[in-house]
């Protein structure tokens, strides 16, 4: 309502005179008023004992006391919704800040099938290992993770000095720990039987590894195990009856590989040996839907992507940069002839590998797919091309002179006399080769696996054993006893032979595919660097 102004002589709310020539009285006299006919005429009669001056500074307290109320008021409602809501307000902070509210955070960029990747990468890390924010950038760490990059692409991937390989190498990760936290695992096994390795793939990988070793199997979510659906089963990574991860799948794994093939590694080539491991658990088998599901995962668009498309080697280097040249140590006699047939990768059928041998010939590029297929004439065709693996997979020493219990060191030398014998091959047929002046001929691939274990002995060989020695006969301990043997394990007498120059050594020789356990050495020598000539 607006402010009118008083007639003269009277005041506008109440009757008693008030003097128009005195703006303020200090004590104004009241007299009793007479019979009021409302309420309003009541208060201007109290209006009019007032000065002017009084008035207003009343109604500015009222109305400072009124938003004092309400701001009051609505400081009281706020801190009792933030408390209901469990959200209190921090004490320290003023009731009524002026700041500007925090701005929203950035939303994430990354596409959709960048997000799928991370999801995946995560998934396989308990296998591949965990990749890094970046890469090592510096010229060493370049040097081994991409030795093959500058060999020319005309070069055979059989001519290369060496390729290594790690045995088992999804095993890195299995520990006690590792062992306990999958309820399935047999717990009276001690989980040092099954580990080969300390180094994850990824670091093998940056390390110059290019040759892996996985065993594969289904895990079946069905309690009684009867494997009669596809859906809740999941290929995944074992070593005999140990189950390695219930996370990371075969594809996981594989995804990993084509990301380190698609930026770090685009210049190398990757070897995946992928078998089938049996016996799992009791009730596993190579089932028509394990065989399904395998075959699904190894022709999606990104498989076909970077896997190499055919059942023989690349002729040379170039062909196969940025790929996975597939090594089938499983079957699939369950599918349908054009699926075989459309499969790529070179064929290393169970039915073909003989188990803890010394030394035999495979001939990699055939199917067992009917007679006319395996006649000998066809045999005999692939044998001209040179399609033959030459390979040493003695994994359990059985020819111990003291019986099955032999000593560690016994165990050792029945181990590494196979290596050596299948190297010198090895070295003898690249040696030969070059003695033609024809360093692009293709002698065959040969495969030496240093790797070994007798877990059943008394005492226990495990794979680390076999590899480095005794704990007690390790770094920092004499190598040689009054006889002049070397003590150790198979790992330092190949490191010594590597190092040996001359026509004893196989310093600078073709040797192929050299699988290895433990090649870290725990410090002891560069055993990777020995192969490649690195370790200069």
């Amino acid at each position: 309502m607006m402010h009118q102004e008083p007639k003269p002589g009277r005041s506008p709310l109440f009757s008693a005179p008030f003097p128009p020539s005195l703006p303020h009285l200090s004590s104004p006299t009241v007299t009793a008023a007479s019979t009021p006919s409302s309420s309003p005429r009541r208060f201007r009669r109290f209006r009019g004992l007032l000065p002017t001056a009084s008035y207003r500074a009343v109604l500015i307290s009222v109305c400072i006391m009124a938003v004092l109320f309400w701001v009051v008021h609505l400081l009281f409602f706020t801190l009792l919704t933030d408390f209901t809501t469990g959200n209190p307000s921090s004490s320290s902070s003023p009731p009524l800040s002026t700041s500007p509210s925090p701005s929203p955070p950035e939303e994430d960029s990354s596409s959709v099938a960048d997000l799928a990747l991370q999801k995946i990468l995560r998934d396989s890390r308990q296998i591949f290992g965990p990749f890094p924010s970046s890469f090592n950038k510096s010229a060493a760490s370049k040097r081994r993770a991409q030795w093959m990059t500058p060999l020319p692409d005309s070069l055979p991937l059989t001519r290369l000095r060496a390729i290594p390989g790690t045995h088992d190498s999804a095993t890195w990760n299995f520990t006690t720990e590792t062992r306990n936290s999958i309820p399935s695992n047999p717990s009276y096994l001690p989980a040092e039987w099954f580990r080969c390795q300390k180094k994850s793939i990824l670091e093998s990988l940056e390390a110059g590894v290019r040759f892996f070793d996985l065993r594969y199997a289904a895990l079946d979510t069905d309690t009684n195990g009867s494997g009669k659906g596809e859906q809740g089963m999941r290929l995944v990574f074992w070593h005999k009856m140990a189950l390695l991860s219930e996370v990371a799948t075969v594809e996981d794994v594989l995804f990993g590989f084509y990301k380190w093939l698609e930026g770090r590694g685009a210049g190398e080539v990757v070897m995946i040996s992928l078998q089938y491991e049996h016996p799992t658990r009791s009730h596993a088998s190579n089932t028509p839907q394990v065989q399904r599901l395998l075959h699904s995962l190894l022709t999606t668009p990104a498989a076909r992507r970077f896997i190499y498309p055919s059942h023989s080697l690349p002729p040379t280097l170039g062909h196969a940069r940025g790929k996975i040249v597939l090594l089938k140590r499983f079957d699939l006699p369950d599918l349908p002839l054009d699926q075989q047939l459309g499969l790529p990768g070179l064929n290393f059928s169970p039915s073909l590998w003989p188990a803890n041998n010394k030394g035999f010939e495979l001939v990699y590029n055939q199917l067992d797919l009917g007679e006319g297929d395996q006649s000998k004439g066809v045999e005999e065709e692939r044998k001209k091309k040179n399609e033959t693996a030459y390979i040493e997979d003695y994994f359990e020493p059985n020819d111990l002179p003291s019986g099955m219990n032999g000593t560690v060191q016994e165990n050792v030398m029945a181990k590494w006399e196979a290596v050596e014998r299948h190297l010198r091959a090895a070295a003898a047929a690249g040696a030969a080769v070059s003695g033609r002046g024809d360093d692009d001929e293709d002698d065959g691939l040969w495969i030496t696996f240093t790797s070994g274990e007798h877990v059943l002995n008394e005492p226990n060989i495990t794979p680390e054993v076999m590899a480095l020695g005794p704990q007690d006969q390790r770094q920092g301990i004499p190598k040689v006893d009054g006889d002049g043997t070397v003590k150790g394990g198979v790992n330092e007498k190949l490191l010594g032979l590597l190092k040996e120059d001359g026509p004893d050594g196989l310093k600078g020789k073709r040797l192929g595919v050299v699988v290895m356990d433990f090649w870290e050495m725990e410090g002891e020598g560069d055993l990777i660097g020995a192969l490649l000539g690195l370790d200069g």
